[in-house]
């Protein structure tokens, strides 16, 4: 049988999360193949465990854990041969509703074996970070970035709420520039969209696509709580679209311009601080996907 290498955060939802070997290495075994498990130990580990796949001609590089771990691995993947395949085992795994994988990890490695590879558009910064998902600047990242790691491991969702909650009280939501060929923009929040799905299956930029280059701007021009909460709560119906202050446009570069260490973020991890510049990557990633996924947003 062929080695298929599994890369593993045993931290993934604070390490309660169930990793079920039994039943991947018998889907595995179906299609021929012989799992092979790489724990990873620190930061950024998941990235070299995916260079040496690469190295050695894998075909396909599996990966148990959140979005933080498949950003990671997909540094080392992209533009090379070697496919992504996640298995939802992160607090959220957004990639997984993006890119129509079934959330229970052994219906995700059956649903991807029997799909095909495509190749993903992924989003690169200025200081060469990539993201497969979206750049925000707003509460989010503040939240982001002021949230405390043993909580974020440890509590999940319920502490990147109680740090949100924090945040709000706070009120300490910056301004910043937003500045693309399309629009121009003085905001108090800005999700770059490399693809729909934000915080879980919310379409916060629903013209995205993760197959096409460029992205969907979505930018809350007004300022304060008055307009930032509810901006936050009509994400998941859609309804953040058609608020006042709201605006739209599709770009193929976006610059975002700010001072006092105003925090960006990347797929659900603190990246750094403002100013930053995207655009997509020359290279693309090749992502495995159930057969039948939707070649678009609008499909």
């Amino acid at each position: 049988m062929k080695p298929l290498p599994v890369i593993v955060n045993p931290i993934a939802r604070g390490g309660r999360a169930p990793l079920p070997k039994d039943g991947l290495e018998g889907v595995a075994r179906r299609h021929g193949l012989a799992l092979e498990w790489h724990p990873t130990q620190a930061p950024g580990h998941a990235t070299e465990l995916a260079r040496r796949a690469v190295r050695d001609g894998c075909p396909i590089v599996a990966v148990w854990g959140g979005d933080g771990t498949y950003n990671e691995v997909a540094r080392a993947l992209l533009g090379s041969d070697t496919s992504l395949l996640i298995l939802p085992g992160g607090t959220t795994s957004v990639l997984a509703f993006e890119l129509g994988i079934p959330r229970r990890p052994v219906a995700a490695l059956e649903a991807q074996l029997a799909g095909v590879r495509r190749a993903m558009s992924v989003g690169l910064t200025d200081r060469g970070q990539s993201f497969l998902l979206m750049l925000s600047v707003g509460p989010d990242s503040l939240i982001l970035a002021n949230l405390p790691t043993l909580l974020k491991v440890r509590a999940g969702k319920v502490g990147i709420a109680i740090q949100a909650f924090v945040e709000c009280a706070r009120a300490r939501l910056p301004r910043f520039q937003v500045e693309s060929e399309p629009l121009t923009a003085q905001a108090s929040w800005c999700i770059v969209g490399n693809g729909r799905c934000y915080g879980g299956p919310y379409h916060a930029t629903p013209g995205a696509d993760p197959f096409a280059p460029g992205f969907e701007l979505v930018v809350l021009e007004r300022a304060g709580r008055r307009a930032v909460i509810p901006f936050f709560f009509a994400i998941p119906s859609g309804r953040h679209l058609h608020l006042r202050g709201v605006r739209r446009a599709s770009a193929q570069e976006v610059r975002l311009l700010g001072e006092n260490g105003i925090p960006y973020q990347l797929d659900g991890d603190p990246a750094g601080t403002l100013p930053v510049a995207v655009r997509t990557a020359p290279e693309r990633l090749w992502v495995m996907v159930p057969a039948g996924r939707p070649a678009s947003p609008s499909a």
